[in-house]
């Protein structure tokens, strides 16, 4: 894609808008996976799992495209376009915080239920080692013969 022929702060301008558009709606998909993970729905999370890394595939493209860009303009024009697009720069690194922050979030939520799991399935094998001894008793077997 050739965008020599395109204002260049324009250009990059509208690449920086799609690329917050994308991010906006991984954004929205993140308050989803929260609700999925509360709700203990798999199914619904790796849906959303799912959306997200084909959002954030777009979101890539539109970085590599946003930087091939940057590569073709002067630096003349990369200082215009980048007074222009600081304030959109600037949403843009506001979203990806709040993207990241929610994601560790559910990252702790996850091995916090992984670990409660963990000690639910050790409880039970710790149970059912100890009703074994309560099980019926077996016939004894002869120690001397096998015959009598």
């Amino acid at each position: 894609m050739n965008l020599k022929h395109n204002d260049p702060t324009g250009s990059i301008l509208d690449l920086l808008r799609k690329e917050k558009k994308c991010y906006d709606e991984v954004l929205g998909l993140m308050n989803e996976q929260m609700h999925a993970i509360e709700q203990e729905d798999e199914k619904s999370l790796n849906a959303i799992i799912e959306k997200k890394e084909n959002i954030l595939q777009t979101a890539g493209d539109n970085e590599i495209r946003l930087e091939q860009a940057r590569a073709e303009f002067s630096r003349k024009e990369l200082a215009e376009a980048g007074k222009q697009a600081g304030g959109l720069r600037m949403e843009v690194e506001s979203v990806l915080a709040q993207i990241i922050e929610m994601e560790n979030n559910c990252q702790a939520e996850l091995k916090a239920r992984k670990f409660l799991t963990q000690d639910k399935i050790l409880d039970l094998k710790q149970r059912k080692n100890l009703l074994k001894g309560y099980g019926t008793s077996q016939r004894v077997k002869p120690k001397i013969s096998k015959n009598v």
